[in-house]
């Protein structure tokens, strides 16, 4: 709020959340794509411009794609957030710097298994090695729980950590 009254040539908001309303009412120009990110968003605009970037730059738009769509494997991500990462590759994004610093996040649903996870696990050891074990349940199917179960053993101390989450399984449109 205290740039916006310094804003010359008027506020722009890029939103990929098509469904949210803006909070900033001084805004004359609006632009809301159905991406599953924003850095998808701008990495279209300076390509088509065919703008030249420097590696630093490359390298935060991939990280603002990898952030946005969890590496490109969460539901709202579109082939156009791909091919976008894609191109801040080819402009030259740094694959260290992506390594070390693109952290998937996880999802409300995701937090909460790992969360059941910690609280309730038991643990052993077995000729050195600790080995952690927790059953849980779920209301349906929660993609990413590799990531999960990485988390947990990272976070339990255990040598090995083995997460097994059941639930009813469903029918869906897809059969």
């Amino acid at each position: 709020d205290v740039l916006l009254p310094h804003a010359k040539l008027g506020v722009t908001i890029v939103d990929h959340h098509v469904d949210a309303e803006s909070d900033i009412s001084e805004a004359n120009n609006y632009i809301v794509e159905n991406v599953g990110s924003v850095s998808t968003m701008i990495a279209e605009r300076l390509k088509r411009k065919d703008v030249e970037m420097t590696e630093a730059e490359a390298t935060i738009l991939a990280l603002g794609i990898h952030s946005d769509t969890g590496s490109l494997v969460y539901d709202s991500t579109t082939p156009k957030d791909a091919s976008m990462l894609g191109w801040a590759m080819e402009m030259g994004a740094s694959q260290a710097a992506i390594a070390e610093h693109a952290k998937p996040t996880l999802s409300s649903e995701q937090q909460g298994v790992l969360t059941q996870a910690l609280v309730n696990f038991n643990s052993t050891t077995v000729h050195g090695v600790t080995i952690a074990t927790v059953l849980l349940s779920a209301d349906g199917f929660i993609p990413g729980l590799a990531t999960v179960t990485k988390d947990a053993l990272d976070l339990s101390s255990s040598d090995v950590f083995l997460l097994a989450v059941c639930y009813e399984a469903t029918r869906g449109a897809k059969g």
